[in-house]
């Protein structure tokens, strides 16, 4: 009986200590916590700053840029956004405009040196024919090269049909023509070279300023959408911060 008391006092004491860490336990997880309708309020800003669609506010500063890049941007206020799309729309359609003057000017060069020294007005001509007086030296030579060629291999054993296709197809008369020197037939092939080059310049400025565009649109609507997310949370009352209780809950164990 004298062992059996203390035994039964330190297994009180013990229990009593348990009992009392779990309710401090408790009151910390009471107090981490947060409340209800803080939780609530993050929901429904979370719901709130996502997009819903394409509201009329957002097309319309999409179309803006999609017609005129910066616009959509301008019209948001970003100044700095707009004025750098201009900037490139600007320098775009100044290539556009100067390629296309370069392919008209060399386009002339190689006219000029066609009726100078090869003795033929191309003006009229279509780009089948004015490519076949860049590849022979003469017509003559397209002639014996190629129509008399096309001839025997298709009426071979017919004479009277081989003189009647090379009558329908040998180049002479007006559309005549013959180098001068190599010289001149390299130079007719350079510049026109050069033409081809120029257009295709600036047909790679019109894909650049349809690039400008879609860049342009895709970043309006992206701002435009976050403005209006931002523009939602503030009248519904500030952040999920502003809305926490200042104050902690009383302690399970106080």
């Amino acid at each position: 009986m004298s062992l059996r008391a203390p035994l039964i006092a330190v297994l009180a004491l013990v229990w009593a200590s348990g009992a009392h860490a779990q309710g401090i336990g408790a009151s910390r997880l009471a107090l981490e916590k947060p409340p209800l309708d803080a939780v609530v309020a993050a929901s429904h800003d979370s719901a709130a700053s996502k997009p819903t669609g394409l509201g009329a506010g957002r097309a319309r500063i999409l179309l803006q840029s999609l017609t005129v890049p910066g616009w959509g941007q301008a019209t948001m206020g970003r100044t700095r956004a707009a004025a750098l799309f201009a900037f490139i729309e600007t320098g775009i359609w100044a290539g556009f405009v100067t390629f296309r003057i370069q392919e008209t000017m060399r386009q002339g060069s190689y006219l000029s040196t066609a009726r100078l020294f090869a003795g033929i007005d191309l003006s009229g001509k279509d780009e089948e024919f004015r490519r076949t007086v860049g590849e022979f030296a003469s017509s003559e030579e397209y002639n014996r090269l190629v129509v008399y060629r096309d001839a025997a291999n298709l009426y071979y054993n017919d004479p009277a049909k081989y003189r009647e296709y090379i009558a329908q197809h040998q180049i002479g008369g007006s559309d005549a023509w013959a180098w001068d020197s190599y010289q001149s037939f390299q130079r007719y092939a350079e510049e026109r070279k050069q033409t081809r080059r120029a257009g295709l310049r600036a047909n790679s400025m019109l894909g650049l300023a349809i690039a400008n565009r879609l860049v342009s649109a895709i970043h309006a609507a992206r701002h435009a959408g976050l403005a209006g997310a931002f523009g939602r949370r503030a009248r519904r009352g500030g952040s999920i911060a502003d809305r926490r209780p200042t104050t902690s809950p009383p302690c399970a164990w106080e």
